[in-house]
């Protein structure tokens, strides 16, 4: 198969043969995939109406929808309410960021506020409804594979150290040791290590995320003074409850962003993906909502019908998510006011995708003062997005330094 405006193509390399790579550059490096480069008049492109499995590149429209339908100064939430028993109820609404860090600060405020006991700590997790994990996601060790979640700490991925004797302690100083953190240990080698959560099976009615948030809260809150009785466990908040302490999260959506496009991080994503559901349509969260949510996004915000766009997920985890090239190409248009959130190398700014068999790049050419959005997506077992992006830039950049325009 040959590109589009090849002929095009071929008639301007005959005119300037030195302002740009061969057109058979572009031809031999793409088995199974498809571009496009778009400036100020025209598009270079080829198959970008096809549709791809885009992998993490997802991530550009999952944040997009997030600064827009969330709002750059958004900030997620949980509750605390006491009973007259003192009992504390946790509830969580899906803050990514619900650090050990937070966590402490929290433990702070509400001694600061006279609670100094309490008979037991309830956690409350029903404001999400998942009823899997993310489409793609594993039950690797790996954080990547980490759950999501309404109530979850340290992005459900636990730090572990083990010394070269044996020795297993917290693989951070602000998250204490917990009994967890042994358990996980034991199966591990000398290192420093991040675990997924969920590498720890199910007890009872205690799911390993809710195990790990209260063995790290029950450990915080000691530290900051706060006695507890009985051990924790999981259950839902009476509606009669006043509450004693609402939590804002620290980091506003546009700091998430930041965080989520600079570690890849798919648990952000997803958080993101489904608070976007969930703020739309109201809790509890749930996968269909965001779906049913980012279906309605893609076609008023994007121009995309469901045959241009399938989505299952917002991390780009799942090899069912299908966008062509022209498709995430407009959601890249749109991110051109945060383009300075991506990664970039040199003059160009980028979001990378990858799994088994895809790769992909997605992002702006910078040259003098013009930003040119691209999209590069290969399905296939060669791994040549990185020459195909020198090859694009080449072509698209003149030798004298202009733009040019196809």
């Amino acid at each position: 198969m040959k590109l589009s405006l090849f002929s095009a193509l071929i008639l301007f390399l005959t005119l300037a043969p030195c302002c740009a790579q061969p057109a058979e550059t572009f031809d031999h490096l793409i088995d199974n995939g498809g571009f496009i480069v778009k400036d100020g008049s025209g598009h270079l492109q080829y198959r970008e109406r096809e549709t791809f499995i885009p992998a993490s590149t997802l991530k550009i429209i999952t944040c997009l929808a997030a600064l827009e339908i969330l709002g750059e100064d958004y900030r997620f939430e949980t509750h605390f309410f006491l009973d007259d028993r003192k009992n504390l109820y946790i509830k969580g609404f899906g803050d990514p960021f619900l650090t050990s860090e937070a966590l402490s600060a929290i433990a702070e405020k509400l001694y600061s506020q006279g609670i100094r006991q309490l008979s037991s700590i309830i956690l409350d997790d029903t404001s999400y409804a998942l009823d899997s994990l993310a489409d793609g996601a594993g039950h690797s060790p790996n954080p990547f594979d980490a759950p999501n979640g309404a109530l979850a700490v340290n992005f459900n991925s636990v730090p572990v150290s083990v010394a070269p004797d044996g020795t297993i302690t917290s693989g951070e100083p602000q998250t204490p040791n917990i009994p967890l953190i042994y358990e996980i240990g034991n199966n591990l080698p000398p290192g420093l290590h991040r675990i997924n959560i969920n590498i720890l099976p199910k007890e009872k009615s205690l799911t390993p995320p809710l195990r790990y948030a209260g063995e790290l809260i029950t450990k915080l809150f000691h530290t900051a003074g706060i006695v507890i009785h009985k051990k924790f466990q999981a259950g839902p908040t009476p509606s009669s409850l006043r509450t004693v302490y609402i939590h804002k999260s620290e980091k506003k959506v546009l700091d998430m962003v930041r965080a989520c496009l600079k570690y890849s991080n798919n648990y952000i994503a997803n958080q993101l993906f489904l608070a976007c559901g969930a703020v739309s349509y109201g809790y509890p969260a749930s996968w269909d909502k965001s779906r049913r949510l980012f279906r309605s996004y893609a076609k008023k915000r994007l121009g995309l019908s469901v045959e241009e766009l399938h989505l299952t997920e917002g991390s780009g985890l799942s090899r069912k998510n299908r966008i062509s090239p022209a498709g995430l190409l407009t959601a890249v248009e749109l991110f051109q006011p945060y383009m300075h959130l991506l990664n970039h190398r040199g003059d160009i700014y980028l979001k990378s995708g990858s799994l088994s068999d895809v790769y992909s790049y997605a992002g702006f050419f910078v040259h003098k003062d013009k930003s040119l959005p691209f999209v590069i997506m290969l399905n296939q077992r060669a791994n040549n997005r990185f020459k195909l992006l020198t090859a694009l830039q080449r072509a698209i950049i003149s030798e004298d330094g202009n733009v040019i325009s196809y």
